[in-house]
């Protein structure tokens, strides 16, 4: 019988790197680079084992450098057996990217093409390509899309209020993201038989979206033409009013890109907050009494608890909700501040269940099951699902 072709799995964040080797569908081997005080820290997780180490790496862009190396010390991968293709999360507007595209020339084009639109997250994308086209020459490398699992929403939720011949000619549509990971937390409610017909999940990380979830399909979601629409972010500014970026670039003087860094990457909790854009630290801030981490911390949860109440609406009432994401699984007290005004949909926090969940490693439920709706944390697991449809692909 054929041995199960190895896949490495890139996932490159606005603000990390994270990669895992796959042998066929099972996981061998996952990598996170992320900042932490400054540096590049990888967190290498093997079955249950996990290993952090310190890297001398300038930023995370580079970051796939270390990648083999690190599997080869630690004998992951068999020195007689080759990466079979690499399955890489693509983000990005346009209908061509509804859609998983093995990456030629002619998606390199159409990635180039459109990158002014989504710069943030494409030059990413188009940064980890380039490197792993001159890493791995003969190796085919997949784009996965990040948008796909919305293909399912009804026709009325992809039009914003423009003139439709424009927007169609134009290809301006509210095409969603975190599509992997919410694709990720309905099979994992599935595995265990849980997945109700009525779901709500929060992908709350460096990025934020909340999506409405009818009987394992997408409804609708908060992101639209890009990642940069719905609710407050980390360093993105979320929705906001045409007008109001009109003033913006008159008053301050920006041409395009100066306005899409400031919206991308000066905004969100660290605009407000005028400090960090880490949950972490503006926690820690707020509680030694700074009223403008408070402030961003306030404006987030509300952020969120009012996308939570459209998705409820999107699917006429809420039978779970889902929190994943680096934020969503790890920080008690933002899944606290977010359920407190969430009674109306029947959510009622177990508070001691809560504060002990801390990056589970299976879905947990955390609220009180006499007395509430079911709300779990769930680890997104995006490397998955993109190994999963790069094999199809």
């Amino acid at each position: 019988m054929a041995m199960a072709p190895f896949i490495l799995v890139a996932n490159p964040g606005s603000a990390s790197r994270k990669y895992a080797l796959y042998e066929g569908e099972q996981a061998k081997a996952h990598l996170h680079f992320e900042y932490e005080e400054g540096r590049v820290v990888c967190t290498i997780n093997i079955g249950d084992d996990e290993e952090k180490i310190i890297t001398d790496l300038p930023d995370v862009t580079t970051a796939i450098e270390r990648v083999m190396p690190l599997l080869e010390e630690r004998k992951i991968l068999p020195t007689d057996r080759a990466i079979g293709h690499i399955g890489v999360r693509v983000v990005a507007p346009t209908g061509f990217f509804l859609h998983d595209h093995i990456i030629d020339d002619d998606t390199l084009g159409q990635l180039e093409k459109i990158r002014v639109m989504a710069p943030l997250h494409i030059e990413a994308v188009l940064e980890e390509l380039r490197l792993l086209r001159t890493g791995f020459p003969d190796t085919t490398v997949v784009g996965i899309s990040d948008s796909a699992f919305h293909n399912t929403k009804p026709d009325y939720a992809w039009n914003y209020g423009l003139p439709l011949k424009d927007a169609d000619r134009l290809d301006i549509k509210r095409f969603g993201y975190h599509g992997l990971s919410v694709a990720a937390a309905v099979r994992s409610l599935k595995e265990i038989s849980k997945l109700p017909p009525k779901l709500i999940v929060c992908h709350l990380g460096s990025g934020a979206s909340v999506t409405a979830v009818g009987h394992g399909k997408s409804r609708d979601t908060s992101m639209g033409y890009s990642p940069l629409e719905g609710v407050v972010m980390a360093t993105r500014v979320g929705n906001i009013d045409p007008t109001a970026l009109l003033v913006l670039k008159s008053s301050m003087g920006f041409d395009d890109l100066q306005l899409e860094h400031y919206l991308n990457e000066q905004s969100g909790l660290l605009g407000i907050s005028g400090s960090s854009s880490d949950i972490r630290e503006l926690l820690k801030q707020e509680a030694e009494g700074d009223h403008l981490a408070e402030l961003a911390l306030k404006t987030y949860i509300f952020n969120v608890q009012k996308a939570i109440g459209q998705m409820a609406a999107v699917l006429d009432g809420a039978d779970m909700l889902v929190f994943t994401g680096t934020v969503g699984e790890r920080s008690a007290p933002i899944r606290e501040r977010i359920m407190k005004a969430l009674h109306y949909l029947d959510f009622i926090l177990d508070d001691e269940t809560n504060q002990k969940c801390f990056s589970p490693r299976q879905p947990q439920c955390i609220s009180r099951l006499a007395h509430s709706r079911p709300v779990f944390v769930i680890p997104a697991d995006e490397a998955t699902e993109i190994a999963r449809r790069s094999l199809a692909v």
